[in-house]
């Protein structure tokens, strides 16, 4: 059985491998359309175990999705290394569904991200999606652990580190003060003020905006689609935000950036 720090490496490990091959598998996407066709297949038939909170099934779409994208990147001996990493961590992704993913619809939307970045042929959107989606698991679990084993731990810290990870789903003061920092929402919202500068509400804010200006400078998703990726159901009022912390607008950050790369 392996520790904490070894699980958290292999961790690391399949996030490299799985990162590398959404890049190559993003920039096959034009050839591959069968690839393509068997990931949504796959997406869906995920999805709808997730509905239904079927384990099994879930796990073995998840599978299958993802031996899928590993596939796609035509790259030798990749398989090989990857199910080593895969198998490795089976037990410890096994071991909680019900306590690690109690909203399904998130861990949906990761799933579908991810495919839809590798469909539209993004290289680094791909990736970014990739990478996030194995270390938000990797979190997911890390963090359910520490709660039972350090409740007490800086709850700054602990909220901190989970608005981090879900930055594109609904966070509340209320909830992540009860359920994440264990302390109370106006402690909590004094910790931020005090070590940041700002409320809750801005401190996730700033955080949003500045994934937000990440995803248009080094990938060609849709600024939509980047909206609701960082949390903004209503691309406009990302607009708002963003042209007021950073004086400019979405379309003409990413253009400004791109005139800027070498």
């Amino acid at each position: 059985m392996m520790n904490t720090a070894e699980l958290r490496r292999l961790s690391e490990l399949r996030s490299l491998l799985e990162g590398f091959a959404a890049r190559h598998a993003a920039s096959h996407a034009a050839s591959s359309p069968e690839h393509l066709k068997r990931l949504r297949a796959l997406l869906k038939r995920l999805t709808q175990a997730l509905r239904v909170r079927d384990y099994a099934a879930f796990r073995e779409a998840d599978f299958e999705l993802h031996e899928t994208l590993i596939e796609m990147a035509q790259v030798p001996q990749l398989k090989a290394a990857w199910r080593l990493a895969w198998d490795g961590l089976l037990h410890f992704h096994g071991q909680g569904f019900e306590d690690y993913f109690p909203d399904a619809r998130v861990l949906a939307d990761e799933h579908e991200h991810l495919v839809e970045t590798i469909a539209l042929g993004d290289p680094a959107a791909a990736e970014d999606a990739a990478r996030s989606h194995v270390e938000a698991v990797w979190f997911r679990v890390a963090e359910k652990s520490s709660a039972a084993t350090e409740p007490r731990g800086d709850p700054l810290q602990r909220a901190t580190a989970h608005l981090a990870f879900r930055l594109h789903s609904p966070l509340k003061l209320t909830d992540v003060a009860r359920k994440v920092a264990f302390t109370s929402a106006g402690n909590l919202s004094r910790l931020f003020r005090q070590h940041h500068g700002l409320s809750f509400q801005g401190y996730l804010q700033k955080l949003r905006l500045e994934k937000a200006a990440e995803l248009l400078a080094t990938t060609q998703l849709p600024v939509a689609r980047i909206a609701k990726r960082v949390g903004y159901r209503d691309v406009s009022r990302l607009g708002q935000h963003f042209k007021r912390r950073f004086q400019t607008t979405p379309a003409e950050h990413r253009k400004t950036q791109c005139q800027l790369a070498p």
